[in-house]
Protein backbone atom coordinates (compact mmCIF):
# COMPACT_ATOMS: atom_id res chain seq x y z
CA UNK A 1 0.00 0.00 0.00
CA UNK A 2 1.47 3.37 -0.98
CA UNK A 3 1.80 6.22 1.48
CA UNK A 4 0.78 8.95 -0.99
CA UNK A 5 -1.48 11.58 0.57
CA UNK A 6 -1.16 14.41 -1.98
CA UNK A 7 -1.14 14.23 -5.80
CA UNK A 8 -0.09 17.39 -7.66
CA UNK A 9 -1.10 17.39 -11.31
CA UNK A 10 -0.06 19.68 -14.11
CA UNK A 11 -2.87 20.19 -16.64
CA UNK A 12 -1.80 20.81 -20.24
CA UNK A 13 0.17 17.90 -21.64
CA UNK A 14 -0.29 15.93 -18.42
CA UNK A 15 -3.98 15.27 -17.82
CA UNK A 16 -5.26 17.29 -20.80
CA UNK A 17 -4.28 16.39 -24.36
CA UNK A 18 -3.67 18.58 -27.42
CA UNK A 19 -7.40 18.67 -28.11
CA UNK A 20 -7.93 20.09 -24.60
CA UNK A 21 -9.72 16.94 -23.46
CA UNK A 22 -9.29 14.76 -20.38
CA UNK A 23 -9.86 11.06 -20.97
CA UNK A 24 -12.33 9.00 -18.98
CA UNK A 25 -9.49 6.86 -17.67
CA UNK A 26 -7.73 9.91 -16.23
CA UNK A 27 -10.98 11.21 -14.76
CA UNK A 28 -11.69 7.87 -13.14
CA UNK A 29 -8.20 7.59 -11.67
CA UNK A 30 -8.51 11.05 -10.13
CA UNK A 31 -11.98 10.23 -8.79
CA UNK A 32 -10.78 6.99 -7.20
CA UNK A 33 -7.78 8.72 -5.62
CA UNK A 34 -10.08 11.39 -4.20
CA UNK A 35 -12.42 8.73 -2.87
CA UNK A 36 -9.47 7.22 -0.98
CA UNK A 37 -9.08 10.51 0.88
CA UNK A 38 -6.06 11.70 -1.10
CA UNK A 39 -5.71 15.42 -1.80
CA UNK A 40 -5.61 15.86 -5.61
CA UNK A 41 -4.43 19.36 -6.56
CA UNK A 42 -4.17 21.02 -9.96
CA UNK A 43 -0.89 22.93 -10.35
CA UNK A 44 -0.80 25.01 -13.51
CA UNK A 45 0.45 28.13 -15.21
CA UNK A 46 -3.10 28.86 -16.27
CA UNK A 47 -5.23 31.64 -14.86
CA UNK A 48 -7.42 30.71 -11.91
CA UNK A 49 -10.57 31.40 -13.96
CA UNK A 50 -9.30 29.09 -16.74
CA UNK A 51 -8.63 26.33 -14.20
CA UNK A 52 -11.90 26.38 -12.26
CA UNK A 53 -13.97 24.68 -15.01
CA UNK A 54 -11.38 21.89 -15.19
CA UNK A 55 -11.39 21.38 -11.42
CA UNK A 56 -15.18 21.37 -11.42
CA UNK A 57 -15.30 18.80 -14.23
CA UNK A 58 -13.12 16.56 -12.05
CA UNK A 59 -15.23 17.26 -8.93
CA UNK A 60 -12.19 18.60 -7.09
CA UNK A 61 -12.75 20.78 -4.03
CA UNK A 62 -9.06 21.19 -3.16
CA UNK A 63 -7.16 24.48 -3.56
CA UNK A 64 -6.08 25.52 -7.05
CA UNK A 65 -2.46 26.41 -7.81
CA UNK A 66 -2.46 28.92 -10.69
CA UNK A 67 0.10 31.19 -12.38
CA UNK A 68 2.95 28.71 -11.79
CA UNK A 69 2.36 28.97 -8.05
CA UNK A 70 1.91 32.73 -8.01
CA UNK A 71 -1.63 32.24 -6.75
CA UNK A 72 -3.20 29.58 -4.54
CA UNK A 73 -6.95 29.83 -4.14
CA UNK A 74 -8.86 27.86 -1.53
CA UNK A 75 -11.19 26.12 -3.99
CA UNK A 76 -13.61 26.60 -6.87
CA UNK A 77 -16.55 27.21 -4.56
CA UNK A 78 -14.76 29.42 -2.04
CA UNK A 79 -12.51 31.85 -3.88
CA UNK A 80 -10.29 32.82 -0.97
CA UNK A 81 -6.64 33.70 -1.57
CA UNK A 82 -4.29 31.44 0.41
CA UNK A 83 -1.02 32.50 -1.19
CA UNK A 84 -0.10 35.20 -3.70
CA UNK A 85 3.10 36.49 -5.31
CA UNK A 86 2.92 39.23 -7.95
CA UNK A 87 5.41 41.07 -10.15
CA UNK A 88 6.94 44.39 -9.14
CA UNK A 89 6.38 47.29 -11.60
CA UNK A 90 10.11 47.92 -12.09
CA UNK A 91 11.01 44.41 -13.23
CA UNK A 92 7.81 44.09 -15.27
CA UNK A 93 8.73 47.22 -17.21
CA UNK A 94 12.20 45.86 -17.97
CA UNK A 95 10.85 42.52 -19.17
CA UNK A 96 8.15 44.03 -21.37
CA UNK A 97 10.55 46.54 -22.92
CA UNK A 98 12.94 43.74 -23.83
CA UNK A 99 10.21 41.39 -25.06
CA UNK A 100 9.20 44.06 -27.57
CA UNK A 101 12.48 43.43 -29.38
CA UNK A 102 11.53 39.83 -30.14
CA UNK A 103 8.26 40.52 -31.99
CA UNK A 104 6.14 37.93 -30.18
CA UNK A 105 2.69 37.84 -28.63
CA UNK A 106 2.77 39.19 -25.07
CA UNK A 107 0.02 38.65 -22.49
CA UNK A 108 -0.10 40.34 -19.09
CA UNK A 109 -2.33 39.08 -16.29
CA UNK A 110 -3.75 41.09 -13.41
CA UNK A 111 -6.61 40.32 -11.02
CA UNK A 112 -7.30 37.15 -13.02
CA UNK A 113 -7.88 39.16 -16.22
CA UNK A 114 -5.89 38.90 -19.44
CA UNK A 115 -4.53 42.01 -21.17
CA UNK A 116 -2.85 42.41 -24.57
CA UNK A 117 -1.94 45.34 -26.79
CA UNK A 118 -3.13 43.86 -30.08
CA UNK A 119 -5.48 41.19 -31.32
CA UNK A 120 -4.19 38.39 -33.55
CA UNK A 121 -4.77 34.71 -34.27
CA UNK A 122 -2.41 33.60 -31.50
CA UNK A 123 -4.32 35.55 -28.85
CA UNK A 124 -7.71 34.49 -30.22
CA UNK A 125 -6.76 30.81 -30.25
CA UNK A 126 -5.24 31.04 -26.77
CA UNK A 127 -8.39 32.60 -25.29
CA UNK A 128 -10.88 30.47 -27.21
CA UNK A 129 -9.35 27.17 -26.14
CA UNK A 130 -9.37 28.27 -22.50
CA UNK A 131 -12.87 29.79 -22.60
CA UNK A 132 -11.61 33.14 -21.35
CA UNK A 133 -12.02 36.73 -22.46
CA UNK A 134 -9.34 39.39 -22.85
CA UNK A 135 -8.88 43.15 -22.91
CA UNK A 136 -7.05 45.04 -25.65
CA UNK A 137 -5.29 48.10 -24.24
CA UNK A 138 -2.92 50.61 -25.87
CA UNK A 139 -0.27 50.28 -23.17
CA UNK A 140 0.58 47.98 -20.27
CA UNK A 141 1.65 50.92 -18.12
CA UNK A 142 -1.43 51.04 -15.87
CA UNK A 143 -1.52 47.26 -15.43
CA UNK A 144 2.17 47.12 -14.57
CA UNK A 145 1.68 49.72 -11.84
CA UNK A 146 -0.86 47.43 -10.16
CA UNK A 147 1.63 44.53 -9.78
CA UNK A 148 0.58 41.96 -12.39
CA UNK A 149 0.32 38.23 -11.70
CA UNK A 150 2.25 37.02 -14.72
CA UNK A 151 3.75 37.92 -18.10
CA UNK A 152 3.53 35.39 -20.90
CA UNK A 153 5.37 35.39 -24.23
CA UNK A 154 4.05 33.27 -27.11
CA UNK A 155 5.44 32.45 -30.53
CA UNK A 156 4.72 29.57 -32.88
CA UNK A 157 8.43 28.77 -33.17
CA UNK A 158 9.50 26.58 -30.20
CA UNK A 159 13.22 27.19 -30.82
CA UNK A 160 12.68 30.93 -30.68
CA UNK A 161 10.90 30.60 -27.35
CA UNK A 162 13.74 28.48 -25.96
CA UNK A 163 16.20 31.19 -27.00
CA UNK A 164 14.03 33.83 -25.32
CA UNK A 165 13.81 31.77 -22.13
CA UNK A 166 17.57 31.30 -22.03
CA UNK A 167 18.24 34.98 -22.80
CA UNK A 168 16.02 36.20 -19.97
CA UNK A 169 17.22 33.57 -17.52
CA UNK A 170 20.78 34.70 -18.05
CA UNK A 171 19.84 38.31 -17.24
CA UNK A 172 17.01 38.01 -14.71
CA UNK A 173 17.14 34.61 -13.01
CA UNK A 174 17.97 36.27 -9.67
CA UNK A 175 14.83 38.38 -9.86
CA UNK A 176 12.26 36.19 -11.61
CA UNK A 177 11.14 32.63 -12.12
CA UNK A 178 11.32 32.13 -15.90
CA UNK A 179 10.25 28.91 -17.59
CA UNK A 180 8.61 27.31 -20.61
CA UNK A 181 5.23 25.82 -19.80
CA UNK A 182 4.71 24.51 -23.33
CA UNK A 183 7.13 24.45 -26.28
CA UNK A 184 5.78 27.84 -27.43
CA UNK A 185 5.09 29.61 -24.09
CA UNK A 186 7.64 31.41 -21.94
CA UNK A 187 6.38 32.58 -18.55
CA UNK A 188 7.65 35.25 -16.18
CA UNK A 189 6.52 35.24 -12.54
CA UNK A 190 7.71 36.37 -9.13
CA UNK A 191 10.86 34.60 -7.96
CA UNK A 192 8.92 33.06 -5.06
CA UNK A 193 6.15 31.86 -7.36
CA UNK A 194 6.67 28.19 -8.17
CA UNK A 195 4.67 25.00 -8.17
CA UNK A 196 7.21 23.67 -5.68
CA UNK A 197 6.58 26.41 -3.12
CA UNK A 198 2.81 26.23 -3.55
CA UNK A 199 2.75 22.45 -3.09
CA UNK A 200 4.99 22.61 -0.02
CA UNK A 201 2.72 25.33 1.38
CA UNK A 202 -0.32 23.06 1.05
CA UNK A 203 1.57 20.01 2.30
CA UNK A 204 2.55 21.85 5.46
CA UNK A 205 -1.04 23.05 5.89
CA UNK A 206 -2.23 19.44 5.72
CA UNK A 207 0.63 17.87 7.70
CA UNK A 208 1.98 15.95 4.70
CA UNK A 209 5.64 15.02 4.27
CA UNK A 210 7.56 15.23 0.99
CA UNK A 211 7.73 11.46 0.71
CA UNK A 212 3.93 11.40 0.78
CA UNK A 213 3.65 13.68 -2.27
CA UNK A 214 3.22 12.52 -5.86
CA UNK A 215 3.79 15.05 -8.66
CA UNK A 216 3.16 14.47 -12.37
CA UNK A 217 4.24 16.89 -15.11
CA UNK A 218 5.44 17.27 -18.68
CA UNK A 219 7.43 20.53 -19.04
CA UNK A 220 10.30 22.40 -17.42
CA UNK A 221 7.89 24.46 -15.33
CA UNK A 222 7.09 21.18 -13.55
CA UNK A 223 10.72 20.43 -12.68
CA UNK A 224 10.78 22.04 -9.24
CA UNK A 225 7.61 20.30 -8.06
CA UNK A 226 8.97 16.94 -9.19
CA UNK A 227 12.14 17.61 -7.21
CA UNK A 228 10.25 17.85 -3.90
CA UNK A 229 7.93 14.89 -4.46
CA UNK A 230 8.64 11.46 -3.05
CA UNK A 231 6.96 10.06 -6.15
CA UNK A 232 8.05 12.21 -9.10
CA UNK A 233 6.59 11.24 -12.48
CA UNK A 234 7.46 12.62 -15.91
CA UNK A 235 5.03 12.12 -18.76
CA UNK A 236 6.13 10.12 -21.78
CA UNK A 237 5.76 13.31 -23.86
CA UNK A 238 8.07 15.27 -21.52
CA UNK A 239 11.52 16.47 -22.63
CA UNK A 240 14.50 14.31 -21.67
CA UNK A 241 15.63 16.83 -19.04
CA UNK A 242 12.41 16.29 -17.09
CA UNK A 243 12.51 12.52 -17.51
CA UNK A 244 16.03 12.43 -16.11
CA UNK A 245 14.97 14.50 -13.09
CA UNK A 246 11.96 12.29 -12.32
CA UNK A 247 12.11 8.99 -10.48
CA UNK A 248 9.55 7.49 -12.83
CA UNK A 249 8.48 8.02 -16.43
CA UNK A 250 4.96 7.06 -17.46
CA UNK A 251 3.20 6.88 -20.83
CA UNK A 252 2.32 9.97 -22.89
CA UNK A 253 -0.79 12.07 -22.32
CA UNK A 254 -2.37 10.44 -25.40
CA UNK A 255 -1.87 7.06 -23.71
CA UNK A 256 -3.30 8.16 -20.33
CA UNK A 257 0.10 8.33 -18.65
CA UNK A 258 -1.16 10.25 -15.62
CA UNK A 259 -3.88 7.66 -15.00
CA UNK A 260 -1.39 4.82 -15.36
CA UNK A 261 0.89 6.39 -12.74
CA UNK A 262 -1.98 6.99 -10.31
CA UNK A 263 -3.27 3.46 -10.83
CA UNK A 264 0.16 1.94 -10.20
CA UNK A 265 1.29 3.95 -7.20
CA UNK A 266 -2.00 4.88 -5.53
CA UNK A 267 -4.87 2.62 -6.52
CA UNK A 268 -3.27 -0.81 -6.71
CA UNK A 269 -3.01 -2.73 -3.49
CA UNK A 270 0.66 -3.49 -2.81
Amino acid sequence: MSNIKLIALDIDGTIMDKEYKISERVKNAIKEATNKGIFVVLATGRMYSATVPIAESLNLSTPIIAYQGGLVMESCKKAKVLLKYSLAPEISTKILDELDKFNIQVNVYYNDELYARSENHILKEYATKRFISYHIIPSFEEIIAKHPDKILGIDENPDKMTEIRDYFREKYSQELNIMKSTPIYCEFVNKQASKRNAILFLAEKWGINKDEIMAIGDQDNDLDMLEVAGYSVAMGNAPETLKKAAKYTTQSVENDGAAIAIEEFVLQEK
